[in-house]
């Protein structure tokens, strides 16, 4: 029969293996390229409309003023992809640290605070899938939202679609979109296999050293309590 500990354990450790599940609703993606296809197929609406009275005229200010503020348009709707994505991702990064761990939803927000915690789990953040991924999606969701050009910024300069890049239009934000679109997926069920590991495998090598680091702390008679403790609990 299994008790409430075994119960509650049992519990929290098929939460863990199945969060991973739920992380990739995105419900932003089918509302923003419905809106993409809308204004690509204007722009090529207005491309072919024929305007042969205003070229007779010499007048090419009335399509190419359109043309332009769809493609603004369209920019700023493959910003918003890209500062959602992030935004969505650093929801469940904040939700399963703090579900796992119990740690400050608030503070799960802070980047350097995010690798100086798992660090501290002896989780190295560098070696979690996709790891390169999310940090250029971080860094160009900050971008966007600081910087009026993000050209200006010297992080932009290593991603691959903006590289060599005189001005980055929507075409090049959505390429990147797109190669980077499951990796906030693939690093949160990483993440989640390195938390799995950390809280629930527990081989002799790393009984032993869990040993080690409370006999350092305990005097032999509380640590005769501890055993008879952990024992009422199984």
């Amino acid at each position: 029969m299994i008790n409430n500990i075994e119960a509650q354990r049992e519990t929290a450790k098929l939460g863990l293996q199945t969060f991973f599940m739920d992380v990739e609703n995105n419900f932003h993606d089918r509302i923003s390229d419905e809106a993409i296809n809308i204004f690509e197929k204007k722009i090529i609406d207005a491309s072919t409309k024929d305007r042969s009275e205003e070229y007779e005229r010499g007048d090419y200010s009335g399509s190419t003023m359109e043309i332009y503020f769809m493609e603004q348009e369209l920019k700023a709707i493959s910003e918003m992809k890209i500062l959602y994505a992030y935004k969505h991702f650093e929801n469940k990064l904040k939700f399963l640290l703090s579900a796992a761990y119990g740690a400050s939803k608030s503070k799960m927000f802070k980047w350097e605070f995010v690798c100086e915690f798992l660090r501290e789990k002896n989780i190295d953040i560098k070696n979690i899938n996709c790891y390169s991924e999310i940090n250029e999606l971080r860094n160009l969701s900050n971008c966007i939202k600081h910087s009026d050009n993000i050209k200006n910024d010297s992080r932009m300069m290593s991603i691959k679609e903006f590289k060599e890049k005189p001005i980055v239009l929507y075409e090049d934000l959505l390429a990147f979109y797109k190669r980077i679109e499951n990796a906030p997926s693939a690093f949160i069920y990483s993440l989640s296999d390195y938390i799995y590991k950390d809280l629930y495998v527990f081989d002799e090598k790393r009984i032993d050293q869990e040993a080690e680091k409370i006999a350092l702390r305990m005097t032999e008679s509380e640590a005769s309590i501890l055993i008879e403790k952990l024992k009422e609990k199984y």
